[in-house]
């Protein structure tokens, strides 16, 4: 892997491409910021964005301090939801957004609010047609941490933190049915996901403490959960992935060393 970009932001996390520019979110800087010449460009403020999708011209943020979900407009940002039957959301994680207009995302709180002991994380829907609330997955993940819509746009995968697992959530006759789709051993567990449109691969990047003195890892799993490939990263603590428009390059958030690293596919 390569390094792309680097600077004075600190929790980058969350990669993705927006009309084409690389974005990310520095959550502990309080920023969203574009890639752009081996520079992080502030773009919006907020509290701690945790990820962010685009809906045309807006974009949907998930604000760790807001503890819920934003839409920036029109250089606006207002309320989408923050909570669920009156219940506060612990904190939003990961966001995408389906070519119908459905809009995903998950609720983990910050690390250590969901664990293996108290798994209370979340999955949930707004459906593009009356905008309500669904939950896909209710009070029952341990660190929910990222997200991706397979091609068929029927299919979201989600990344388990604290299982160390993908999980595959597929939808018939409106109803989605869950199961294990991938299970990791060794290292935290999963921080990010990307799934190519043309073939449903996946693209993984894996979490761990840098304290370990363990490199980063990035795991290539088929369309039908087998491992095909892993590439080494510099450092252990990788926090999101994205893949390239053209699909032939991935780019994933370090937060150790506040970096953004690309290597090609």
């Amino acid at each position: 892997m390569e390094l792309c970009a680097s600077g004075n932001r600190s929790g980058l996390c969350s990669p993705v491409f927006v009309n084409g520019k690389l974005m990310v979110c520095a959550r502990d800087s309080g920023e969203v910021c574009t890639v752009q010449n081996g520079a992080l460009l502030p773009e919006l403020a907020c509290g701690a964005p945790s990820a962010l999708c685009a809906d045309g011209g807006a974009f949907y943020i998930c604000d760790m301090v807001f503890q819920g979900v934003l839409r920036h407009e029109d250089g606006q940002l207002s309320e989408v939801v923050k909570e669920y039957e009156a219940k506060m959301l612990l904190g939003p994680s990961s966001i995408a957004i389906d070519e119908a207009g459905n809009v995903f995302f998950l609720d983990s709180g910050p690390l250590g609010e969901t664990t293996l002991a108290d798994p209370k994380g979340s999955a949930f829907q707004i459906t593009a047609d009356a905008q309500l609330l669904q939950p896909l997955a209710l009070e029952c993940l341990a660190h929910p941490s990222a997200l991706a819509i397979g091609p068929d746009q029927r299919t979201i995968y989600i990344t388990e933190m604290m299982t160390n697992r993908v999980l595959r959530l597929v939808q018939r006759a409106g109803v989605f049915h869950s199961s294990v789709f991938y299970q990791f051993s060794g290292r935290m567990g999963p921080s990010g996901v990307a799934c190519c449109p043309k073939t449903g691969k996946l693209y993984v990047s894996h979490y761990d403490f840098a304290s370990t003195g363990a490199k980063g890892l990035v795991s290539i799993i088929s369309s039908f959960g087998k491992l095909e490939r892993e590439i080494e990263a510099p450092a252990a603590e990788l926090t999101g992935i994205a893949l390239s428009p053209s699909q032939d390059a991935i780019f994933v958030t370090e937060a150790s060393t506040n970096s953004v690293y690309t290597c090609a596919v």
